[in-house]
């Protein structure tokens, strides 16, 4: 059986990426936990794959210098 949960696809800058980063890691600061820690996996996977996008931009703009 295939996962039948809809994906969309972004284009984002560096300043969206980063909100939404800082967004991630403030909210797993503050997850007060609850009955799905599945959340908390799914922020932190969040939070790094954010991350691994702003370093992604860093090494782009590194590269135009």
């Amino acid at each position: 059986m295939t996962d039948s949960r809809p994906t969309l696809q972004f284009e984002l800058d560096v300043d969206a990426i980063r909100l939404l980063h800082r967004s991630v890691r403030f909210h797993l600061e503050k997850w007060p936990g609850g009955p799905d820690p599945q959340e908390q996996e799914d922020l932190h996977r969040l939070q790094t794959l954010l991350y691994a996008a702003l370093l992604e931009c860093s090494f782009e703009q590194d590269g135009e210098r």
